[in-house]
């Protein structure tokens, strides 16, 4: 038996027990591991003690977690690592694959020299309600064997004396309630929670120390219930001040009795109110942003519109009026932003129709004429995808109405939108009109809107097909955003 086997068999009877314990010697050598560790990470114990912790978990050596660690070899008091604040010192999963959400003590345990090892303690609280319901079952039985065999006296109470001092290192409020909602029992972070002896507690009524009714309620509603589990935040009144508890309740003994823990999540509601405050504000203001850059755009393209009668040159007009076209393509992206219940998407369909309809009404004289066939899959779009999206196809329809159908023509735009395999969004704007003249090139193009299409396109990293043998068609493919919304299609 070598040294580290010598220094780890003290700690032999936590192996069996249903928390993670590890003890590190003050060079990070692993000299104890148990069984649970070995469910939770795959890693046996033979292959991890002996070897600095380390190397299957390197974080640790980082100084943020090293400089904590540390006093503890110096015999210093216990620290606390929570999952919810701090990365876990020892990366665990459930059997589906689920991190584990961990609470771990460590605390200093003298060492045969004279020095200190770090025993961590580790509660798995996403299942910790059930867990200490075996714990109890595990004890009963233990106390049922004791009773028939007198000879494992010993052993069982060295267990039962385990199990409490791993209960008593929970960082939570435990109790055991009975039907009649009396204490069984309490874990010493609850008795020095309220500076109370455990023997206080024993037999006592739920509330008999004033500091929450809201507990007394809601397991007097559950005891009384056919649930097995419940768990409820209730406040509670601790040395003067209000504190937020999360408390999870487990029934045993066939519904006679039940286990309660409760942890502190005072700061944690805290910060999620403040959070929520903070939130609502920045929508309020950035949807003040979008009304106000809406209205500003509509009075630059009022005065745009207006500019315009009093110019009697039609090419000036012309302009004057795609100006108007481009500005309130952009107003339109803030107008839905305003209206919408979220303040970063647009609803693609409901914009590119809005346009579309915009487009048209602005060309009175082609709305007997034309027809526009749109169909566009349930996409979100964000603004900076919104607003190159709009400008393109404001160019492309407004190009089509002015040059497609001489002459009093009837005609059809259609406007598609849709996304490829997950990785491309696909949009096409094509009519049926006369063409593009033979030779066309949008690169060497001289075309103000032509030249807008392609600078928007490499804008959005896309690239653009063009087909001019039956009316005018322009293909648009850029990739899917992560910030691109797509609503799944109902089966």
């Amino acid at each position: 038996m070598n040294g580290i086997e010598v220094s780890g068999e003290k700690f032999e009877v936590l192996y069996r027990i249903p928390i993670g314990i590890c003890v590190l010697r003050e060079d990070f050598v692993v000299i104890y591991w148990n069984r649970c560790l070995e469910k939770w990470t795959d890693i046996l114990k033979q292959e991890i003690i002996g070897t600095n912790i380390t190397t299957y978990f390197p974080h640790l050596g980082e100084p943020k977690y090293a400089s904590r660690l540390q006093p503890i070899f110096a015999g210093g008091p216990p620290t606390i690592f929570s999952s919810l604040f701090h990365k876990h010192l020892i990366t665990a999963y459930l059997p589906n694959g689920q991190l584990r959400v961990e609470h771990t003590t460590v605390t200093a345990e003298p060492a045969p020299d004279g020095s200190y090892y770090a025993l961590l303690s580790i509660q798995d609280v996403t299942d910790l309600t059930q867990r200490v319901q075996d714990y109890r079952i595990m004890r009963d039985k233990a106390l049922a064997e004791v009773q028939e065999r007198q000879q494992a006296e010993a052993a069982l109470q060295q267990t039962n004396d385990q199990l409490q001092a791993v209960l008593d290192a929970v960082p939570g409020l435990v109790s055991w309630i009975s039907s009649d909602l009396k204490y069984i029992g309490v874990n010493h972070h609850l008795c020095a929670t309220f500076n109370q002896p455990a023997e206080s507690f024993i037999g006592k009524e739920l509330g008999f120390l004033e500091s929450s009714f809201d507990f007394a309620n809601f397991m007097s509603s559950f005891m009384g219930s056919s649930q097995t589990a419940a768990h409820e935040v209730i406040d509670a009144k601790i040395k003067g001040n209000v504190k937020n508890y999360l408390i999870a309740a487990q029934k045993y003994q066939q519904g006679q009795a039940a286990v309660t823990v409760g942890i502190d999540i005072t700061e944690q509601k805290q910060a999620e109110q403040e959070l929520k405050a903070s939130l609502q504000e920045k929508d309020v203001l950035l949807k003040e942003i979008h009304h106000r850059v809406k209205n500003n755009l509509q009075l630059i393209s009022s005065l745009l519109k207006l500019q315009s009668e009093y110019i009697k040159d039609a090419e000036v007009i012309s302009l004057l009026n795609d100006s108007y076209n481009r500005v309130r393509s952009m107003a339109l992206i803030h107008e839905k932003l305003y209206q919408s219940q979220g303040i970063a998407q647009i609803d693609a369909a409901d914009y590119i129709r809005s346009l579309a309809f915009n487009l048209i009404a602005s060309h009175t004289q082609m709305s007997e004429r034309i027809d526009f066939d749109i169909q566009v899959e349930p996409i979100f779009f964000d603004v900076d995808t919104a607003i190159p999206c709009g400008l393109i196809i404001n160019e492309l329809i407004c190009n089509s109405l002015k040059y497609a159908f001489p002459n009093q023509s009837i005609g059809k735009i259609t406007i598609k939108l849709v996304v490829r395999k997950n990785q491309f969004i696909m949009l096409e704007v094509a009519d049926n009109g006369i063409g593009l003249p033979p030779g066309f090139n949008i690169e060497t193009s001289e075309s103000l809107g032509f030249q807008l299409v392609n600078n928007l396109t490499n804008q959005l990293d896309g690239n653009i097909a063009i087909d001019s043998l039956y009316g005018t068609f322009f293909r648009i493919t850029f990739p899917l955003k992560s910030t691109i919304y797509q609503v799944p299609n109902s089966v």
